[in-house]
């Protein structure tokens, strides 16, 4: 399980338990009464292939995907060996193209991308985020053909030389060639586009020169990875490599990848390797990959892969997109490739939901521009969208409040007759109207709401370095307003913390609903204490517009026609042993739960009975 799920699944136990717990409480009489109970790789068949477990694709069924036996490795130095293949250049040349969103560097030996840095974003160390690892370069490429493979990332290709180009408004792009000839005559080609304002550009590869028969002819081409730019990132929940297979996309965490390669086989669309804000992704243009294979880099911290795709016979260049830039879900939509489904939402059946949800936070942003304020909008309307049925449940949990003397003295008359003490327990539901998950059913309708929520806050680059107001000045991070002995002092999930004891007031007066209750605050506060600061105050907002909502209602008069203070003083001098008021309300039970025994005669002892108690009550 992701680590980035382990809070969703703890506050989802954490709320059954307590649902759970609440109709079990609520039942326990009747309870106690019944005392019921993916494809091989090309290497030869005679090598055993070791199934990897497969993750889930978007579906939730399971991908093709095998671990490579004896696969290649992944990492290799980008230093030209004495007696390889190379061109008539013999020094490395470094060519800079720069645009107002990124700097990159060229090299020319491989012709690969040895930087690209943006210049809208830093990383934890304010520094500019780095794309491609230190000594490493994307994008290198591999030939083969035959049965002959040749790794052009030694290679030293004829290039633009040391200098800079400039990309600013009014400019429509510019064009980068590399060139190359190996000893016996395989000619290569490598042609860049850039464009300005702009994170994706073009990769073309052409091969010449190859005269030896074969039935397919591939190119290999791979991003080394991405490191981590934040303090804390996941290497399960944040860092992966993801691919579009057969119209699914399927994620390999960095955590399940540092144990072994994993191969991807099928219809490939594009590739990515990614960090938790920042990917760079692959897509080939025209047929897809055929298989991609994914690892982690040498140092650990960086999911990378290598994708092969075919040259279609008659066919010797292939042509690819590439992004590089950050997981901003409108720009990667429009690709138009649906890498946008490499941004991680959460779970497959909640991302249709998660979607919606980030489309309309960036369209509320473009009308008040502060997230703290948006995320505070969204707060105040999810209430409102859930108004009936948040009172319905506040109502229903103030109603079986009531119940609880009548359900104590059925409780007492039938000690001794636990299925007779089950039935007069729902006969009694029943009779007042009540359902006893009454209060549980709207709380569990919300919490895809909440989780999708949860996942769009918790991702979403949006809220990377947006401020709020005071010292919350970045909403994807807890808010830090001081350090004590290396202890964190964040504000908010305190704030949360004791807003949801006083929630809990209005919850419960059976005392062992009332430990529950007391817990859970404790709990959330410390579930939410390292958390995004944008999903507490959103959580913290909910809490306060709950206990205005609650206090409205236990404010208002009770089903049985008296105010809530009044039955609270009833229940407080019952509790207390108070003799008259437990006199009448005793009476007032029998009333409710035991005249229906007496005889139905006019003018009998029945009828003088139930005179009396009615000039008792008055």
């Amino acid at each position: 399980m992701d680590q980035g799920q382990r809070p969703i699944v703890a506050i989802l136990l954490i709320l059954l338990v307590f649902l759970g717990f609440s109709f079990w409480n609520a039942r326990r009489g009747q309870e106690q009464a019944v005392d019921v109970a993916e494809e091989v790789a090309s290497e030869p068949a005679a090598q055993s292939v070791t199934q990897s477990t497969a993750p889930q694709n978007e579906s939730g069924s399971e991908a093709e995907i095998e671990t490579p036996p004896q696969a290649a490795p992944l990492t290799r130095a980008i230093e030209a060996e004495p007696g390889s293949e190379a061109g008539v250049s013999v020094a490395e040349e470094i060519t800079t193209v720069e645009t107002d969103l990124w700097t990159a560097l060229l090299s020319n030996r491989g012709g690969t991308v040895v930087s690209w840095k943006l210049k809208n974003y830093e990383d934890a160390s304010g520094e500019l985020v780095e794309l491609v690892p230190p000594e490493e370069g994307a994008l290198a490429v591999e030939v083969k053909y035959g049965t002959r493979t040749v790794d052009t990332s030694a290679l030293m290709f004829e290039g633009a030389g040391e200098t800079v180009f400039t990309l600013g408004e009014g400019d429509s792009f510019t064009m980068l060639g590399y060139k190359a000839e190996t000893a016996d005559g395989l000619r290569l080609t490598r042609q860049y586009t850039f464009y300005p304002e702009r994170y994706d550009f073009e990769l073309y590869v052409s091969v010449a020169g190859v005269d030896e028969p074969a039935a397919r002819r591939d190119l290999v081409i791979e991003w080394p990875g991405v490191h981590p730019t934040e303090e804390r990132e996941d290497e399960r929940a944040d860092r992966a490599s993801v691919v579009m297979v057969d119209g699914k996309a399927v994620r390999q965490s960095l955590g399940s990848l540092k144990d072994e390669e994993r191969r991807t086989s099928g219809d490939i669309a594009w590739a990515t390797a990614q960090a938790k804000y920042f990917m760079a992704a692959v897509v080939p243009l025209g047929e897809g990959f055929s298989t991609v294979v994914a690892g982690a880099d040498t140092s650990g911290e960086a999911a990378r892969f290598r994708a092969t795709a075919g040259m279609p016979e008659g066919e010797n260049a292939r042509e690819f997109l590439v992004y590089a830039g950050p997981q901003d879900f409108q720009a990667v939509s429009a690709l138009g490739a649906g890498v946008e489904k490499a941004v991680y939402l959460g779970w497959p059946w909640i991302r249709p939901l998660s979607g919606i949800m980030l489309r309309a936070l960036i369209w509320a942003h473009g009308l008040v521009p502060n997230y703290g304020i948006v995320i505070i909008l969204f707060s105040i309307l999810t209430k409102l969208l859930f108004y009936r049925l948040t009172h319905r449940s506040f109502t229903e949990m103030k109603r079986m409040q009531e119940l609880q003397p009548k359900l104590k003295a059925l409780q007492e008359k039938y000690k001794d007759k636990k299925e007779e003490l089950g039935q007069k327990q729902m006969e009694l539901y029943k009779k007042e109207g009540v359902n006893p998950l009454g209060s549980c059913l709207p709380m569990l309708l919300q919490m895809p709401v909440f989780i999708a929520l949860f996942q769009v806050l918790r991702t979403t680059i949006e809220l990377r370095g947006a401020p709020f107001a005071l010292w919350m000045t970045d909403l994807s991070q807890p808010d830090t307003i001081a350090t004590v002995a290396g202890f964190s002092i964040h504000v908010l999930p305190l704030l949360m913390g004791v807003g949801m004891l006083v929630q809990q007031k209005f919850s419960s007066t059976d005392p062992s609903q009332a430990a529950m209750g007391r817990l859970m605050p404790i709990v959330f506060t410390v579930i939410f204490y390292n958390m995004a600061s944008g999903l507490v105050l959103y959580w913290l907002v909910n809490t306060v517009l709950s206990i205005a909502q609650q206090y409205y209602i236990h404010r208002g008069p009770s089903s049985t026609g008296e105010t809530s203070r009044d039955a609270a003083a009833r229940q407080g001098v019952r509790e207390t042993g108070g003799t008259p008021s437990s006199e009448a309300d005793s009476t007032e039970i029998v009333d409710a739960e035991v005249v229906e025994d007496a005889p139905k005669t006019s003018g009998g002892s029945g009828d003088r009975r139930g005179k009396r108690r009615r000039k008792k009550r008055k």
